[in-house]
């Protein structure tokens, strides 16, 4: 079979669909790539715009993708993201005889977020995928997000864009460290919605009950956002000693082996979020909000939260010991062995 996995991003296409693609390879199909601004010859170029959709700018990447599906005798198209799915879609109409599934990676802030602007943008999300349904595949990375849009007769669900972690792990040596420190670790965009506020003030009160907590932060600043961290934070970010602030960074080995807690308190509808699955797999003890993607990475291995448990979260993390971390990291291994691992989740593209 000849595949086309579409992205909306480079970015993403590299992180997660690349090993996803050879996986395939070497299941005998022959895979191509499209994505906007590639920086490699083998990924096709199409131009869209991952936060609005432009009339114009479809049409065009409609006529690109229908010829990339002709020239290459493509039979399946995987695309990720709604822009993509959005292709997808039209492109039915034009070779119907290529198959098509369009993958989920969550809802977003539209979903959570409670006004009339995103519920305009709920209800035409969730019409369009009603009417996707019937020319192309479905999965969504969690089962919430499949109930929201009204698909559970007509969909899949994957949890998540899988992750090989080739890094050999001896998680009972981590935890003989002499010192009592505990690493907290944030990684994602420094916006309100990802949680950024509530790590800064869930480090602040934890800071005042103990030393022994640090913070690394890993990911950018997007200033033209008004969603971005604000001044005064960003500004207690890069001054506090006990904060390592490392902005966007390619390879977080190392960040992952250093680290303790993934404090991920994101307001989005996420998927199954990258980072959480690349935290379970390095044995971090998981702190995340009780939202669809996230609750599916916590059983006994961290702890769920929500607007009104903040003081139980303080004093879970208070009273956190090498014995806990120790038990949450086999706990939280396993749980990425047994349902997050590309050895689990790429099979499931096949079926």
């Amino acid at each position: 079979m000849n595949i086309l996995i579409l992205e909306n991003g480079y970015r993403d296409l590299i992180l997660s669909r690349i090993s996803l693609g050879r996986y395939l390879e070497n299941k005998g199909h022959k895979v191509f790539y499209a994505c906007p601004d590639p920086k490699e010859s083998f990924i096709f170029n199409i131009e869209m715009n991952r936060s609005k959709l432009s009339i114009c700018e479809i049409y065009k990447s409609r006529k690109k993708l229908s010829k990339i599906e002709k020239l290459n005798s493509i039979d399946i198209v995987l695309s990720f993201r709604f822009i993509p799915n959005v292709l997808n879609y039209i492109s039915s109409f034009l070779n119907p005889k290529v198959k098509r599934t369009s993958v989920i990676t969550g809802l977003g802030v539209a979903f959570t977020l409670k006004n009339i602007k995103y519920g305009v943008i709920r209800f035409f999300i969730k019409k369009f995928y009603k009417l996707s349904s019937y020319k192309t595949s479905i999965i969504t990375q969690n089962p919430d997000d499949l109930i929201t849009l009204g698909l559970t007769l007509k969909g899949n669900v994957v949890l998540g864009s899988g992750f090989l972690n080739k890094k050999e792990l001896t998680i009972q040596s981590k935890y003989k460290k002499i010192e009592e420190s505990v690493t907290l670790l944030y990684v994602g965009r420094l916006l309100k919605s990802k949680g950024i506020d509530d790590v800064i003030d869930i480090f602040k009160k934890v800071s005042e009950h103990s030393a022994k907590f640090r913070l690394i932060i890993v990911g950018d600043v997007d200033e033209h956002n008004p969603d971005s961290i604000d001044d005064y934070n960003l500004s207690y970010i890069k001054k506090n000693p006990s904060i390592e602030f490392l902005g966007f960074l390619e390879n977080l080995t190392d960040v992952y082996l250093r680290s303790d807690v993934l404090l991920f308190p994101s307001k989005y509808r996420e998927g199954v979020p990258r980072a959480i699955i690349e935290s379970l797999s390095y044995g971090l003890t998981i702190i995340t909000k009780n939202m669809p993607g996230c609750k599916e990475c916590v059983k006994s291995n961290g702890f769920l939260m929500d607007d009104s448990n903040q003081e139980i979260l303080l004093n879970y993390l208070k009273k956190i010991n090498k014995e806990t971390l120790l038990v949450n990291s086999l706990i939280s291994r396993n749980l990425f062995e047994t349902k997050f691992s590309s050895k689990v989740i790429y099979p499931q593209y096949e079926q």
